[in-house]
């Protein structure tokens, strides 16, 4: 007999990473910049069972403030946690992931920050298609058309359904942010090591004990998602099978074909007019001075973008008066 569970439609099963952009999109659709920080050190957790939870960092790492941009870069799960802990609540979490169209059970809980509750593949691909198409869903379509050996249509698939998930501004900075995990975070193995180099986004997803692998991403052109795994969720990938090691490789061979088949000129990502870019001093995170030593370009939403000025670099520093003075 056949065999008919068809795991990216059918099953639910954890996300781990690959859940972070709904909760981050809830920080940022909430006016949160991307420059926002947070201490990325440990967090412990007590469960409604009386248990105490203390997640780690993927790599083990910990460290000082850190932005939201470098923390989703990085993956970093101590600052997702602690953006559910302080910033958005694991209902509001859920509210996104719905408007985005994920229709399975998701526990408002802080585990929510981790991916902890089970998600269907084409539902993820799906709620993806809204960061590159300034907010819009499209609904995932099997047949498009059938036509028989004269060519007579025989059936046509009526317009395709698309809802407004997201305003543009937060969609595009999300991008952005995903277009950050693919240039210089955990997924830039695709470019570095299997030449795909168009502008894209995407994000890794790993689960305990490396169950599930994933990689979910997108040009503007097309989203894709790749998922790994046993059919038995209690059968690991095996050590070090992460989402950038296992799903990563297929994901980036498979885009890299597809659009060179089909001829895809090469796009970048469309800035929407209510998004602004600033210089930053990379220090404060403040608009940047004439005197920072160090400035940085960042995207803003135009109605949250920063106002106040480095007031800690008021002053030449040494190495600039050495240089004047030469």
């Amino acid at each position: 007999t056949s065999y008919k569970w068809n795991i990216p439609i059918q099953s639910a099963r954890q996300p781990g990473s690959v859940f972070k952009p709904f909760v981050y999109t809830a920080a940022i659709d909430n006016g949160y910049p991307v420059t926002h920080q947070l201490l990325n050190q440990d967090v412990v957790i007590r469960q409604p069972d009386g248990t105490r939870w203390a997640p780690d960092n993927y790599d083990k790492s910990r460290g000082g403030w850190t932005t939201l941009r470098e923390g989703f870069q990085r993956s970093l799960n101590l600052i997702s946690v602690r953006l559910v802990q302080e910033i958005v609540p694991p209902t509001e979490v859920v509210k996104i992931a719905r408007k985005m169209g994920i229709t399975t059970h998701i526990d408002a809980v802080d585990a929510i920050a981790l991916g902890s509750s089970g998600v269907k593949l084409l539902e993820v691909v799906s709620a993806y298609s809204a960061f590159p198409n300034n907010g819009i869903k499209v609904d995932p379509v099997f047949i498009t058309r059938i036509e028989d050996k004269y060519g007579n249509i025989i059936y046509e698939h009526p317009q395709t359904i698309r809802h407004e998930v997201l305003s543009a501004e937060t969609a595009h900075i999300m991008t952005t942010m995903m277009q950050s995990v693919v240039k210089y975070g955990t997924g830039k193995g695709s470019h570095l090591y299997y030449g795909f180099r168009r502008p894209a986004g995407g994000k890794t997803g790993t689960t305990n004990e490396h169950t599930d692998a994933w990689f979910v991403g997108y040009t503007p052109q097309i989203v894709t998602g790749v998922w790994f795994g046993m059919d038995n969720p209690a059968v690991p990938l095996g050590p070090r099978q992460s989402g950038a090691v296992a799903a990563l490789p297929a994901w980036s061979k498979y885009m890299k074909a597809v659009h060179d088949s089909l001829a895809f000129p090469v796009q970048d990502f469309t800035r929407p007019n209510g998004v602004v870019e600033l210089k930053i001093c990379n220090e404060t995170k403040m608009l940047a001075g004439k005197y920072c030593p160090d400035v940085v370009m960042e995207i803003f939403n135009e109605k949250y973008q920063p106002t106040k000025s480095c007031d800690k670099h008021k002053l030449p520093s040494d190495r600039y008066r050495r240089k004047r003075e030469r």
